[in-house]
């Protein structure tokens, strides 16, 4: 057995399991339903375009803001963890990782193996509900604006294969199930919800160690900055950003969900030049990058595992 061995098996696993199956019916309602809903009874007849939904924003820089990217964003990460996240630890406990290890298999064959294994789970039953919408669009008069559209896919496509990736790092250093799902439980959390507290603290800590060792304290716009770049740093964060750049200007994009103040001290700053690291291709290096290291951290941890 090789690397692609592994990840074929793996993926049979989950069409016996019938968890391709129940992930496929889960995304062809909630991407197809919704899109079916919203054209099909909320826009009827109005003419409207496949950005009307997958652009989706409300409330720019509200107190409550939502995007249809960033409820995608949500769910599909949650999934991508909960179908990678013991897909080490699992064969551990169960003992089949000796069986699995005692073929002509190397332990990188397979951790990069159940890497591409978990991820074609997620990414043909992710597809298989943009088919769905896109259909739906199709049938309810919606016109699809196909540029912007295989843009999200592809997007989304890389955002599911960045937390399979996390997963698969959490499975290759659990030494328990139970502690896989704690750990995934825990990372879902900080990616969801606590990391835009660590990204406001982030900059008032460094001011004020700043200000003790008695040195120019940050500006307002330094502080904003720093605190979107460590906002951006998360793979959410990041996707939602990309995506929104598909369906408007790059700075409104950078500056979607800041807050009033923040707008006001950065935006024309921005306007003037985006930094570098604001940029399109800069923010896509970050999400590319929680693709590559997270299993790669995990693979150095599970080849020096006592197995």
């Amino acid at each position: 057995m090789t690397l692609e061995s592994v990840a074929r098996k793996d993926f049979r696993d989950a069409l016996r399991s019938r968890w391709l199956l129940g992930l496929t019916l889960f995304f062809a309602l909630l991407i197809g339903g919704s899109t079916a809903l919203f054209y099909g009874v909320l826009l009827s007849g109005a003419g409207a375009n496949s950005e009307t939904l997958f652009g989706l924003t409300t409330a720019p820089g509200g107190l409550f803001n939502f995007s249809y990217a960033g409820m995608l964003g949500f769910v599909l990460a949650l999934i991508a963890l909960v179908t990678a996240h013991g897909s080490l630890i699992d064969e551990r406990e169960s003992g089949t990782i000796k069986l699995l290890l005692s073929l002509p298999n190397s332990r990188r064959d397979v951790v990069f193996g159940k890497l591409v294994g978990r991820t074609l789970v997620v990414l043909v039953s992710m597809l298989v509900g943009f088919v769905v919408a896109l259909f739906a669009m199709l049938f309810t008069g919606g016109q699809v604006m196909f540029v912007s559209y295989a843009g999200q896919v592809a997007l989304s496509g890389l955002l599911a294969t960045a937390f399979v990736s996390i997963g698969v790092w959490l499975s290759a250093t659990s030494a328990s199930q139970r502690q896989a799902l704690f750990g995934t439980v825990g990372l879902y959390f900080i990616f969801a919800v606590l990391w835009s507290t660590v990204a406001t603290g982030v900059p008032r800590l460094v001011n004020w160690v700043v200000e003790q060792l008695g040195l120019t304290a940050l500006t307002a716009p330094q502080i904003v900055q720093m605190r979107l770049f460590i906002k951006y740093l998360n793979p959410l964060r990041a996707y939602e950003t990309l995506v929104a750049e598909l369906y408007g200007p790059a700075v409104a994009a950078r500056l979607f969900k800041a807050g009033l103040a923040e707008r006001l001290t950065i935006e024309s700053t921005f306007s003037q030049s985006l930094p570098f690291y604001f940029t399109g291709p800069f923010i896509l290096a970050i999400l590319v990058a929680w693709i590559v290291v997270p299993p790669l951290l995990g693979y150095r941890a599970f080849e020096k595992a006592d197995l």
